[in-house]
């Protein structure tokens, strides 16, 4: 009689699994309760699916498709293999749901404007690239950050000179983990080529802040108006660096 019951109680959670499997995707959007119009163009299931279009954050995805990970259920998490389409780019990567509110992104892979991503950030004109092997989010803040940004023919501006330094290209490295709920996230900032050498730290503090500090320094080939520009940050140290701080907000 026992095994007889292991074996009903066994079929039943398969047949919830694979009711719930086939569920439309339209019919598990709902259930989340996202915003109305948050998303269209819904098709599949819980498995394997896709949206023609996801707003969310004030961010427009479109089409994003998805294919779900069920081993992962073992670990208590909800994981899924995730490719977005941007405006003139992509994000792709394995995101995991955790309980408490943990947001696991592994393998995470992006490319998109610098302005379609960070519109306030004083910067102009410049493309973003991003490589993660792991980032971690809970509560709307980073708690594990490995992984590298590229930013290439940005225009960075400097407020107390009035000028503006650029095109350049620069990248970020990130390796921070366990981070506490009042720490920044900093990386260490190196340009990669061109006429200006830039080497410092940036500082991200929840929830849109940033801190820019370090020494920027004309390569030879560097024009004139660079140089002027320079300038204006104040006289420079004996190996013609000159100090650089920039903060704002994105």
């Amino acid at each position: 009689m026992r095994q007889i019951r292991l074996l009903a109680g066994a079929g039943l959670a398969a047949l919830l699994v694979s009711l719930v499997a086939l569920l439309p995707a339209r019919v598990v959007f709902g259930v989340l309760g996202l915003p109305a119009g948050a998303a269209s163009g819904l098709s599949g299931t819980v498995w394997r699916g896709t949206a023609e279009r996801l707003s969310l954050g004030g961010m427009t995805l479109g089409p994003v498709r998805w294919t779900t990970r069920p081993a992962r259920l073992l670990a208590g998490q909800v994981a899924a293999d995730v490719e977005a389409t941007l405006p003139d780019g992509f994000v792709n990567g394995t995101i995991a749901l955790a309980m408490g509110g943990k947001i696991a992104i592994t393998n995470l892979e992006a490319a998109a404007p610098l302005s379609w991503l960070a519109p306030a950030a004083g910067a102009s004109g410049g493309q973003l690239a991003a490589r993660f092997d792991k980032l971690v989010l809970r509560a709307g803040r980073v708690e594990t950050a490995i992984g590298t940004l590229n930013v290439a023919g940005v225009v960075l501006p400097i407020p107390t000179a009035g000028r503006q330094l650029g095109p350049g290209s620069y990248s970020v490295a990130f390796d921070a983990q366990a981070l506490g709920s009042e720490e920044p996230l900093t990386g260490l900032l190196s340009d990669t080529g061109g006429p200006l050498e830039i080497a410092g730290t940036v500082l991200l503090t929840p929830p849109r802040a940033y801190e820019l500090k370090g020494k920027a320094k004309p390569r030879p080939e560097a024009p004139p108006e660079l140089r002027n520009a320079l300038q204006m940050l104040g006289p420079a140290t004996p190996d013609g660096a000159h100090d650089l701080s920039i903060a704002g907000s994105f």
